[in-house]
């Protein structure tokens, strides 16, 4: 009898926490806010070109979108991923280069336009399972490590557009955005006629049966396999109908924890946060929502031989500051070469962002937007308990030695990041003045943190606006 009466106490107990579980809302946005920072990687069979066609380089767009803007046929360009062999890959080599970046999660390419799987698939005999002498499943490599490292996991998969798996949708390009291409008439008339398509071979099924037969399919392997998936990042939905774009959205009605971008089916599938690509957007463009700028640390998505635009640590800084400032992310994107390298110039770049991060990292992660926007700089909010704490990420130290900030603020405490130097306040109707000291060093940002008397309300967002940003490679 007393054992029967402990069971039921333990079990009132427990249904007692479940209930209290269930009335506390659990926003799966919170990680990724927090987070701030994250790794793109754009890898397929596309990096063999290395962005070259017939001897001539690739006049537009990203390398990865080689297959479309050259017209390679659909056979020569399956020959072609028939020898990928990446055996310099690490997935392990590739999560650590993120987290010692300073990065938090990963969203890696499981399919491109191109169609080629990078994982094992049971919906196109087109992957690098079965379809290279690699013989590996890389999506599944990348997930292991991921976990290994403690990063979340997201994929991005081409859920429309592909090029290689008969009925799957091709943007338009004109032929003279690839090379020069002594059919290139005949070839524009050919694409204008079938939505895009340049190959017999593209038009077997309809889009449709594509939807159905390749791209449903799929999805459901990843969501199968990868129960811990965080992120699912569609791209350029091409040809999709609201019928269609409903039925892979309820694929994921019992995968609640999984986040997922804007590129579904717009306006009218926005999904959980805005994708405004190769800029940082003005603030009032993203006002009330969550977003997040994807950025190449090159000029290419995929892997670029020629490759001569690498930005630097500093422009990465600058940028990852700004979208904190504004409440974004960045996702930053790298694309390995066909032996699976990171190329050294970008890991040279991520080094150095990661060490900055590892001094400045309070700066960045758990922030969100401040509302104010100095023309010498940024400002980025984080809340404590109580308070708020206002960072001031100064580029132009002024001459005069103070820095006005234009909104009347109650400050309890301000002071040079580094060195603990505290700082004068004064305060006015017309603004907040700090006091600074004059600085010596070649610094590029030197940082203010003001602590403010009580915390600044709330700034509520939503993760169903219908705005949204174009698509680059769609234009």
């Amino acid at each position: 009898m007393k054992k029967i009466i402990v069971y039921l106490l333990a079990m009132m107990m427990t249904l007692s926490v479940g209930a209290k579980q269930k009335q506390i809302p659990v926003n799966k946005m919170d990680w990724w806010q927090e987070a701030k920072f994250g790794l793109f990687v754009h890898w397929g069979p596309y990096c063999l070109y290395g962005g070259v066609y017939n001897g001539y380089q690739q006049r537009r767009g990203g390398a990865e979108w080689i297959m479309n803007r050259c017209k390679i046929p659909v056979m020569e360009y399956r020959a072609k991923a028939s020898t990928f062999n990446p055996v310099g890959f690490s997935a392990d080599s590739l999560v650590l280069m993120a987290k010692r970046a300073g990065m938090k999660y990963v969203v890696f390419t499981s399919k491109h336009h191109d169609g080629f799987a990078m994982f094992k698939s049971n919906a196109s005999h087109f992957n690098i399972v079965d379809y290279t002498p690699y013989k590996k499943d890389i999506v599944d490599m990348v997930a292991q490590a991921c976990r290994k490292y403690g990063m979340k996991i997201g994929f991005y998969y081409s859920h429309a557009q592909d090029w290689n798996n008969p009925g799957g949708s091709t943007a338009r390009k004109v032929m003279n955005e690839g090379w020069d291409n002594p059919d290139s008439t005949r070839v524009n008339q050919f694409t204008e006629a079938n939505h895009g398509a340049w190959d017999y071979i593209q038009l077997e099924r309809s889009f449709e049966d594509y939807i159905h037969q390749v791209s449903i399919p799929q999805i459901k392997e990843l969501l199968n396999r990868y129960k811990d998936m965080a992120v699912l990042w569609f791209d350029t939905p091409t040809r999709m109908t609201d019928a269609l774009a409903k039925e892979i959205q309820d694929l994921l009605i019992d995968y609640p924890q999984i986040i997922t971008n804007d590129r579904l089916k717009r306006p009218n599938f926005p999904g959980d946060y805005k994708t405004p690509e190769g800029k940082v957007p003005n603030p009032d463009d993203v006002k009330g929502v969550y977003w997040e700028t994807c950025m190449n640390i090159g000029s290419s998505w995929g892997y670029k031989s020629w490759e001569n635009r690498w930005k630097s640590s500093e422009d990465i800084i600058r940028t990852l500051l700004m979208c904190a400032a504004r409440g974004g992310n960045l996702l930053l994107n790298v694309g390995p070469d066909g032996n699976g390298q990171v190329p050294q110039e970008a890991q040279q770049c991520l080094k150095t962002v990661g060490e900055w991060l590892k001094e400045n990292g309070e700066v960045v992660y758990g922030t969100q937007r401040s509302l104010l926007y100095p023309s010498w700089g940024e400002c980025i909010r984080k809340d404590n308990k109580n308070t708020t704490l206002l960072y001031l990420c100064v580029y132009d130290w002024p001459s005069d030695q103070k820095l006005v900030l234009e909104k009347s603020l109650s400050v309890k405490q301000a002071k040079m990041l580094h060195g603990n130097t505290k700082l004068k306040v004064t305060t006015s109707a017309k603004g907040t003045i700090v006091n600074v000291p004059k600085v010596h060093d070649n610094q590029f940002v030197h940082i203010v943190e003001l602590t403010l008397k009580k915390k600044l309300p709330a700034v509520k967002l939503q993760t169903n606006s219908d705005r949204f940003f174009s698509i680059v490679d769609e234009e």
